[in-house]
């Protein structure tokens, strides 16, 4: 029996792999989507499900799908794990383009990250440079983005840190901010 959407998303992020029957009688999963957590977190998000006490039970495969599908959302095009050779080989977790800029996200599922967060960003920014000319070939211009599972929320040196679930504020907003943000053209 199916309790309704609310209890059925609940139960299958929290790992009860029969809920998701229920999910597709219901019709909130239709034939051909994706059945990945990930997929149905962001989806109950979408539907105003208030889920996001389960994005930490989330594995990092999952949390990258969640994000990708974030910026979907917004109109961008979106690669996962895109790898360059830019003087020794490089991988972004996402790559996020529209016809003006591409968001480059180094997506970080910890618990915590205390003062680490800084050289995460140090990092990102270091990548980014080195790998900027292949970059451009999405977009005209290119800013680092570090995405965390924590509630850690700041910019350093350019690179905004945002909680997962704020990704969607930020990019709403993004043009309001960008004076803040490095980016690379």
């Amino acid at each position: 029996m199916c309790e309704g959407v609310d209890v059925a998303v609940r139960r299958y992020l929290s790992g009860d792999l029969s809920a998701l029957d229920c999910l597709r009688r219901l019709g909130f999963i239709e034939a051909g989507e994706p059945a990945s957590r990930g997929y149905v977190l962001y989806k109950a998000l979408k539907a105003g499900i208030n889920v996001t006490s389960y994005i930490k039970r989330l594995d990092w495969r999952e949390f990258e799908e969640f994000i990708s599908n974030v910026f979907a959302e917004f109109g961008f095009h979106v690669v996962s794990n895109l790898r360059l050779d830019c003087n020794g080989g490089v991988e972004f977790d996402v790559v996020a383009w529209n016809r003006e800029i591409v968001l480059v996200v180094e997506a970080k599922k910890w618990r915590s990250g205390g003062e680490r967060w800084t050289e995460v960003a140090d990092r990102h920014l270091e990548k980014i440079t080195r790998c900027r000319s292949k970059l451009l070939a999405f977009a005209p211009s290119v800013a680092p983005l570090v995405i965390t599972s924590t509630d850690t929320g700041f910019v350093h040196r350019g690179v905004p840190v945002i909680p997962v679930e704020k990704v969607g504020h930020f990019l709403a907003s993004f043009h309001n901010i960008k004076d803040k943000i490095t980016i690379l053209t």
